[in-house]
């Protein structure tokens, strides 16, 4: 049974050669349309070619990118950046982290948001590569899609190396993958009725032998 549970979580694999890749250079304060006064730090950096720096005195959502929805119907969305911290804490209600978020917006206002990472950085740190993944297999073309560097809590948060990958789903895969859960399932309730079946014969047996 453990292949087939194995199998459909497969459901959601994708071919690595059709992989959308959107690379956002985070070397220009140009690049960021709703900051009022984005800072580039030109010392800080992964790349070389400077990052976005943030000193939050309290929580803050970052707006950074917003880019059309076309091409995420039925697709895997990874929106990929290099995150630092320094002296990042808690400030009253928030949680002292700094993590990423995307946004699927569809018309009508339905929203899919992915946050991440599972563990994300706080304190002080170097370097680290970080991601939120979305799986949009809604079969609507969305309105837009947006990433943004949230900071929960007071203190310094440099982003760079800001990536948006995305991979359309294979559906033949979904529609299999669905299958082998209900195959597993059927499988299972018949294992369990014949167990049952059993002991009670084995019960009746011991009945009649006593």
């Amino acid at each position: 049974m453990i292949p087939l549970l194995s199998a459909a979580a497969s459901c959601y694999d994708t071919a690595e050669k059709e992989t959308s890749v959107m690379k956002f250079p985070v070397s220009d304060p140009g690049e960021f349309k709703a900051l009022d006064a984005p800072v580039i730090d030109r010392a800080v950096t992964s790349d070389g070619n400077g990052s976005l720096y943030v000193d939050a005195g309290s929580p803050v959502s970052v707006a950074l990118y917003t880019v059309e929805g076309a091409g995420f119907e039925h697709a895997r969305a990874a929106y990929k950046a290099m995150l630092r911290t320094e002296g990042l804490t808690a400030e009253g209600d928030s949680r002292g982290i700094a993590y990423l978020e995307m946004k699927v917006r569809y018309p009508g206002g339905e929203e899919l948001v992915s946050r991440g990472p599972a563990v994300p950085p706080s304190g002080t740190t170097g370097w680290i590569p970080v991601e939120a993944v979305i799986y949009s297999d809604k079969g609507v073309t969305p309105e837009s899609v947006s990433l943004a560097l949230v900071v929960d809590g007071k203190g310094k948060v440099w982003i760079d190396d800001v990536v948006l990958l995305t991979q359309p789903l294979r559906l033949d895969y979904l529609f299999w993958g669905h299958a082998v859960v209900w195959i597993v399932l059927i499988i299972y309730i018949y294992y369990l009725l014949g167990k049952q079946r059993r002991v009670r014969s084995e019960l009746a047996a011991l009945g009649k032998g006593s």
